[in-house]
């Protein structure tokens, strides 16, 4: 198995092509906050032409393959690209071309949360309520339609069954501590990435930095990427992180498990989107932000269903029966000098992120 078919299958969408491509003639009876259904939304972006600009927040250049296949099947002659990157490094692209008024980038679909309230309030976004607005959770989005979060996103625990049963895997982060982990343990570079850094955040308010001098003693290999301790979990079996995403549902003939806490809390967030006013195809955008919260592409995400209509996968809970503050992620990211002055503590500890980036490493 290659290491992009690892990442494609095991990070974001796992979806069906096939079932996704139903999304238009299913979908009829639903309506944006204009009043449009999909098919309505899909004849506007054929008449508008060119090819949707999307920006992406992620580690692996093909984490978003299988959303443009699935949208160019439901879709057809409705062209678009999605550039992936860390979302840091798109907030700055997405910042120079604001401030050079020449704006490429239609769709922002990132995890730097804390900007889409300040592009609001430079007024540089376009409000629009996509189809299944509504049953967006309103913690999830702004009043006026400015953004809408998307997908429901998560890191936490993920081991190989094949080495470890889940029930002996590490739960919290007080368990890898354990001398039997030592050597095993595959985290993300902390300061490399907020959402890590989160959970690095709320690991030492609940057991101090003593637990950092603790954790280095167990040899962890860090890396730079979330996806990258996916490989290594899957060609050593008896490695274990808690800093990556894996599907709730398990993925056929791959052993790895997603596991949440026992009595920590766990980093759940909305992987949120917004339209730029002067985006250049406001209608295929339109139509992409509606396509996202659509009911049979939201019953097909890896994690839970961002929609209040849609149940949890099957075998798990609903997420607020869980230990996890959806919007606790999203208040950190705009502490911004609470956020850069642990960046900088915890640098001390591990020193600065090494080695070749995911997006860039030739694979």
């Amino acid at each position: 198995m290659t290491r992009a078919l690892i990442h494609l299958t095991s990070i974001l969408l796992l979806s069906s092509t096939a079932a996704l491509a139903q999304v238009a003639p299913n979908a009829r009876v639903e309506r944006d906050g204009e009043g449009r259904t999909l098919p309505e939304l899909y004849q506007a972006a054929l008449k508008e032409g060119g090819t949707l600009e999307v920006l992406a927040g992620g580690d692996e250049v093909n984490q978003q393959d299988a959303t443009v296949q699935a949208f160019k099947a439901a879709f057809p002659g409705v062209n678009i690209k999605v550039t992936v990157d860390l979302s840091k490094y798109h907030e700055g692209r997405i910042d120079q071309q604001l401030a050079s008024k020449n704006v490429s980038t239609d769709v922002a679909l990132l995890q730097t949360l804390h900007n889409f309230d300040r592009w609001k309030s430079q007024g540089a976004l376009l409000p629009y309520k996509p189809v299944g607005w509504n049953q967006v959770p309103a913690k999830f989005k702004d009043v006026s339609g400015a953004y809408t979060g998307m997908l429901i996103y998560s890191f936490s625990n993920v081991s190989n069954v094949a080495a470890t049963p889940a029930d002996q895997a590490p739960l919290d982060a007080i368990d890898y501590l354990d001398p039997k982990w030592k050597g095993k343990i595959v985290l993300v570079y902390p300061n490399d990435d907020d959402a890590v850094l989160y959970q690095f955040y709320k690991i030492i308010q609940k057991y101090g930095w003593t637990y950092m001098d603790r954790l280095l003693a167990q040899d962890v290999r860090w890396v730079r990427g979330s996806a990258t301790p996916i490989p290594t979990l899957l060609q050593e079996p008896g490695t274990v992180s808690f800093t990556t995403a894996f599907p709730l549902v398990p993925v056929p003939n791959l052993p790895l498990r997603f596991n949440v806490p026992r009595t920590d809390s766990f980093l759940t967030w909305a992987q949120t989107a917004a339209i730029f006013k002067d985006a250049k195809h406001p209608a295929a955008a339109k139509l992409f932000l509606s396509f996202l919260l659509s009911k049979e592409f939201q019953a097909n995400a890896p994690f839970w269903p961002i929609r209040n209509d849609l149940p949890a996968p099957q075998g798990w809970k609903p997420l607020s029966e869980y230990n996890t503050n959806h919007t606790d992620f999203k208040a950190f990211m705009r502490d911004r000098a609470t956020v850069e002055r642990f960046r900088l503590q915890i640098e001390r500890y591990i020193g600065t992120p090494q080695g070749p980036s995911p997006l860039v490493d030739g694979r």
